[in-house]
């Protein structure tokens, strides 16, 4: 007898007990499909697509997933927390959770609404070393520079120095010792109303400021 016919023979006589065999693992894997996610998961927010820091997030971008709660990473974002129209510290694969971490949060984020971050050029690097991020500061335009002259107006002459900014505090100071291109850049929380004219004056002549206490 040759082995396929052997194997036909086999197979026909236990035809009931391979059929029952298939039906079981057919019934568990629908049971499997069907059965609702274990008790435990918690949603999270993922990228739905290869995302780069240089575009703002928009809601296609991306999408809520279920993950055991042991595989959530701390501050994983949750349905609600979705950063659209934010900005990435860096690039993300499809289907990474999103963090905290991963947010780009604004330098003058934590001063209120409708406050910029704002570079401004002080004229006296001198005094832009006096301050710190957390320091609260006025601002006021500083007349322009004239070759072989003090900085500032000559005693009595000249209009009174136009006020900028008042109160405003300090959120980076990058060099405190100067850039070399005159005067120092610090960056402070402004409004937004006010960051028109801090950015003007820096380009024309500086600005001067005074260190509130």
């Amino acid at each position: 007898m040759t082995l396929r016919r052997r194997t036909a023979l086999a197979l026909a006589r236990h035809r009931g007990a391979v059929g029952t065999l298939c039906a079981a693992i057919a019934l568990a894997g629908a049971v499997l499909l069907l059965r609702p996610a274990p008790e435990g998961g918690a949603e999270v927010v993922v990228a739905a697509r290869d995302l780069s820091p240089l575009d703002p997030v928009a809601a296609a971008d991306l999408e809520v997933r279920t993950l055991p709660a042991d595989a959530v990473p701390e501050g994983a974002l949750r349905p609600g927390e979705e950063p659209v129209g934010g900005a990435l510290t860096g690039p993300v694969r499809r289907g990474e959770v999103l963090t905290d971490a991963r947010l780009a949060v604004p330098p003058a984020a934590g001063y209120g609404p409708g406050t910029a971050a704002v570079p401004v050029r002080v004229a006296d690097a001198e005094a832009a070393a006096l301050v710190a991020p957390g320091d609260r500061v006025d601002l006021v335009a500083a007349p322009p520079a004239v070759a072989g002259a003090p900085p500032g107006p000559a005693p009595g002459t000249g209009p009174p120095p136009a006020v900028l900014a008042e109160d405003r505090p300090v959120v980076a100071v990058p060099d405190p010792e100067g850039d070399g291109a005159g005067g120092a850049v610090i960056v402070v929380a402004a409004e937004r109303e006010e960051a028109a004219a801090l950015a003007a004056a820096s380009v024309r002549g500086g600005i001067a400021l005074t260190i509130r206490v």
